[in-house]
């Protein structure tokens, strides 16, 4: 993507992230995004199918290099690299935190689905990689539904508490609860 290219598709994300911050995901349209961005539809749609894709691929940017495990691209959180569950979670958290002006927080408590789902496939995903001690006999698409659910929860929780525990703190502990630490 040339420089011009990223210009654009940064100013749409501003555009989108400065509506969010006033508004709830469903209520955006893409003309909103298109005026707030000052470009025209044609551009939106060169960079974007529709909203729930530009959506997806602010998750994809934010998020890939985790799930993914392709920590050494990551400028804004590089002393998180560690490969263990509680570093990975933690990169996560701060992520969310402090990316993309906290829309992830807002999405994640207004359940929004497009985000929500796209979150817990990755949760499902590190999870089942990254967690072997489960008990015998239970199923591991179980112990799956069961972790994403708890760790989305919690971090739902954090943000309502508006963030007072550090991500690593918040990892710990839902390993703690888990016991799978």
């Amino acid at each position: 993507m040339d420089r011009r290219q990223r210009k654009t598709r940064q100013a749409i994300y501003d555009a989108f992230e400065a509506l969010m911050a006033n508004a709830h995901y469903r209520d955006i349209t893409v003309a909103q995004i298109i005026e707030r961005a000052d470009i025209g539809r044609s551009t939106f749609y060169a960079h974007f199918e529709t909203k729930d894709d530009l959506l997806e691929q602010m998750c994809v940017e934010m998020f890939d290099h985790i799930f993914e495990g392709v920590n050494e691209h990551c400028v804004t959180h590089a002393d998180l690299r560690d490969t263990d569950l509680a570093g990975i979670l933690a990169h996560l958290l701060y992520h969310m935190r402090d990316t993309h002006s906290g829309v992830c927080a807002k999405l994640l408590h207004e359940r929004e689905p497009h985000f929500t789902a796209y979150f817990s496939e990755k949760l499902a995903v590190l999870f089942a990689r990254k967690v072997c001690d489960m008990p015998q006999g239970v199923p591991a698409d179980f112990a799956q539904s069961v972790l994403v659910a708890s760790f989305t929860q919690a971090v739902s929780w954090w943000f309502s508490s508006s963030c007072t525990s550090t991500p690593e703190e918040l990892a710990g502990w839902f390993l703690a609860t888990l016991k799978i630490a």
